[in-house]
């Protein structure tokens, strides 16, 4: 069987825990599922496996928690240490796919405002912590079940870089400007991020990535598009109107790929 396939498997067979055993196996599921750094195929013929022992225990009136121990942490670290490391593609793919989603979203704004003023430190590091910001938030998701104080830990560190972006612009305006900075006409900046879109939508093309994926690059594409050949000022916008389609926007952008996921974890 192929992955997918597996998955699918292993999600009818949950059905068949009992509440008690199916608590204990999803903390299991979830904690290694969240280390994308190990094979993917081989990782889900091991919880399918653990699984079916579940069930074969469940049916000797056994429970998880008798026969395989009370801490799943435990159980999860040694088939963990067990599984071997991917080639690490599908970690670079899914933070290189949170980068740019990011990097679209932060330079879009950047093209909203009144005058295009970049540098190192009001443009790239936002994008840099906005990245660790999501690094930690899965560790959150991940530590959630075994350990509620690095999970705290985590999602402090999280809202600290979260924090951190707005504070940036605002520190960087204050000081008028820290590092070099290079200005920009806004068509000149739409040119850019135009090809930068159009790059991206390749490369989605070449990946055969799903609708809900690329449609976010779609309409930042469309817009920049309307920057471009002057049909729409971003120097006439008033602020409201500048934070209101901004936090649309983001909402957009991640939304939409979050509705594939659920989509297709429906469908496995």
């Amino acid at each position: 069987m192929n992955t997918k396939e597996i998955i699918k498997q292993n999600n009818e067979l949950r059905k068949q825990l009992n509440p008690e055993n199916k608590k204990y196996y999803e903390e299991i599921l979830l904690y290694i599922r969240m280390n994308v750094n190990k094979d993917e195929q081989q990782t889900e013929e091991i919880l399918l496996e653990i699984l079916q022992d579940i069930l074969d225990a469940q049916k000797n009136n056994t429970s998880a928690h008798e026969f395989f121990g009370k801490n799943p942490k435990e159980i999860s670290d040694r088939i963990l240490a067990e599984l071997p490391n991917n080639s690490g593609t599908d970690l670079i793919k899914f933070v290189l796919m949170i980068f740019i989603l990011l990097l679209q979203f932060n330079l879009f704004t950047i093209l909203l405002e009144p005058v295009i003023a970049i540098s190192f430190f009001k443009t790239g590091l936002p994008i840099l912590l906005s990245v660790s910001a999501i690094l930690f938030i899965l560790a959150v998701v991940k530590y959630s079940s075994f350990s509620k104080k690095a999970s705290y830990s985590f999602a402090t560190l999280a809202f600290i870089c979260w924090l951190a972006t707005f504070l940036i612009p605002i520190i960087d305006n204050k000081m008028n400007g820290i590092g070099k900075t290079i200005i920009l006409s806004h068509q000149t900046f739409a040119l850019v991020l135009l090809i930068l879109s159009g790059i991206i939508l390749v490369g989605y093309s070449l990946e055969k990535s799903s609708f809900f994926e690329i449609i976010p690059t779609i309409i930042l594409a469309i817009l920049e598009f309307t920057v471009l050949i002057g049909l729409v000022n971003p120097a006439t916008l008033s602020l409201g109107s500048k934070a209101i389609f901004s936090t649309l926007l983001l909402l957009l952008m991640f939304v939409l790929p979050a509705i594939q996921f659920y989509t297709q974890e429906k469908k496995n």
